[in-house]
């Protein structure tokens, strides 16, 4: 890493630092394999914030399952963490033959959280394909799951493809800087991943920390009616 990078790298953390040195945000992480074997009993805190919900990877496209998945699933919920599952969208694969294998694994009665999509790519796909498959994507999760699944994506990614066209959903928007997303379309982020870098005690390797839009509430992200309400115990 040469000066320059290293210079920015010191600054980002200086001004994220800075950013979240006294707040009451509502913070949670995202997981996958990716992590490692996790010690749910550590996951408490990151930079001295307590942590209140955690997204966790379940399935990619009509076949990868997360091999993960249940033991962190278990795991968050054993620790009291509000828990959602994601899935990861790939444009190559029919909506649904994926959203079949999200259903398998998400079991609708195991959430607290709506489920995401995370849409990253367009693959070959043209852009009238792409957001016809995405869609049917989407309304299949809803109706399964009676609620309106969260989009995630890159702040990039948002404003070149899916800007004007999905504003009635909730979007979790991923920006590592030191600076809040910026919604070509003026929507409202829900959720921002601002690092992907986060150190938690107890998950063996860096972690995505995500904060909640302090004009959404979190029972606002439920489920259902039941996990609202243990969410506004939890507060």
């Amino acid at each position: 890493m040469n000066n320059k990078r290293i210079c920015f790298f010191l600054l980002t953390l200086f001004f994220v630092s800075k950013l979240f040195a006294a707040d009451d945000s509502i913070y949670g992480i995202d997981i996958s394999h990716h992590q490692g074997e996790i010690s749910w009993e550590q996951v408490k805190q990151w930079n001295g914030k307590k942590l209140h919900f955690v997204y966790i990877k379940a399935t990619e496209g009509a076949t990868l399952i997360d091999k993960n998945y249940k033991k962190n699933l278990q795991g968050a919920k054993d620790q009291n963490l509000l828990v959602g599952s994601y899935h990861y969208f790939k444009t190559g694969s029919s909506p649904e033959a994926q959203f079949e294998n999200f259903k398998k694994m998400a079991s609708k009665d195991s959430q607290n959280l709506i489920p995401i999509v995370d849409v990253e790519e367009r693959g070959k796909c043209n852009i009238e394909a792409f957001h016809a498959r995405l869609r049917c994507f989407l309304k299949l999760v809803e109706k399964y799951y009676g609620c309106k699944p969260m989009i995630y994506t890159a702040n990039n990614f948002y404003n070149k493809h899916l800007a004007n066209k999905y504003k009635e959903y909730k979007v979790f928007i991923g920006r590592y800087s030191k600076n809040m997303p910026t919604m070509k379309d003026k929507q409202d982020w829900c959720v921002w991943q601002f690092s992907k870098k986060g150190v938690v005690h107890g998950i063996p390797k860096a972690v995505d920390i995500n904060m909640l839009h302090e004009k959404f509430e979190i029972a606002k992200l439920m489920i259902n009616q039941a996990s609202a309400e243990t969410a506004s115990s939890a507060f």
